[in-house]
């Protein structure tokens, strides 16, 4: 059973590498991928020596490749069972293994690092997401109404992942207590511990990876982007700090408005 389902694996992978929006450019494709992840935690659950049979690597590519599959668009909150399950996989992975020896072989940049460095700092990093791409749907909320002509909204956004730049976050304070507000800043919270985790441990062992870089700095720019306009240039800068560090990874490139963001913003960290 754990070698069939590393296989099932694997052509999940290779289905969201070659269709990026499978529910769109692929549907019946989509459909059953989703039949798969379904049955899959089902069997899981049912089977809980499955995992120790699949292997830490096979079972981390396993919530890896679901997750992804459930936040295809995250905006409209994905598909919130399959999701639920892979931030309760990474939730307990973290707990049971905070220092885990357990390698990951040739997963990682970094193969000086000591083996159990990348599985603590992917676990930490895939938490962080699991708790990113959750905030989305809320997030895009708030920049549909911000966006729209009845906003009095000053903001001016980007329209990925919905930043903006510390310079032009003058929205009105009175929107933050607002419910969307609050929402976003508790679903983003624990997405901000769990990648300081992941980073502390990274800078500590050989530095992060440009991704966990990266994705950091996307969670604290989209807190900055939900906190009051007193309270959020630490988290403008310490996303935009990160984002330096990741464009200076050799043969490491950053999404382009992700450069942008840095180039128009550096100002404020030098």
């Amino acid at each position: 059973m754990a070698q069939e389902m590393r296989t099932q694996i694997a052509a999940l992978e290779v289905d969201l590498g070659n269709n990026p929006n499978m529910p769109g450019t692929n549907p019946q494709k989509w459909l059953s991928s989703l039949q798969f992840a379904r049955s899959t935690i089902i069997t899981v659950e049912r089977t809980p020596q499955l995992r120790n049979q699949l292997g830490s690597d096979s079972w981390t590519r396993l919530i890896q490749a679901l997750q992804k599959l459930a936040y295809q668009d995250p905006d409209t909150g994905g598909e919130a069972d399959i999701a639920l399950w892979c931030e309760r996989q990474w939730a307990t992975e973290v707990q049971r293994q905070p220092n885990s020896i357990i390698a990951l072989q040739g997963k990682f940049y970094n193969s000086s690092l000591p083996p159990w460095h990348d599985f603590f700092q992917l676990t930490n990093q895939g938490l962080g997401h699991a708790w990113l791409l959750k905030s989305q749907k809320t997030l895009a909320r708030i920049y549909r109404e911000e966006s729209s002509p009845s906003s009095s909204s000053s903001t001016t956004s980007v329209p990925h992942r919905r930043m903006r730049s510390p310079a032009l976050g003058n929205r009105d304070a009175s929107r933050i207590n607002s419910q969307d507000y609050v929402e976003a800043r508790d679903t983003l919270r624990p997405s901000l511990e769990s990648f300081d985790r992941a980073l502390a441990v990274a800078n500590a062992h050989g530095g992060a990876s440009g991704d966990l870089l990266t994705l950091s700095a996307e969670a604290f720019l989209s807190f900055g982007n939900v906190s009051h306009p007193q309270r959020n240039e630490a988290y403008y800068q310490k996303a935009l700090r990160l984002l330096r560090a990741a464009s200076e990874i050799d043969e490491y490139q950053i999404e382009v408005h992700l450069q942008n963001f840095l180039d128009e913003n550096l100002r404020y960290i030098e």
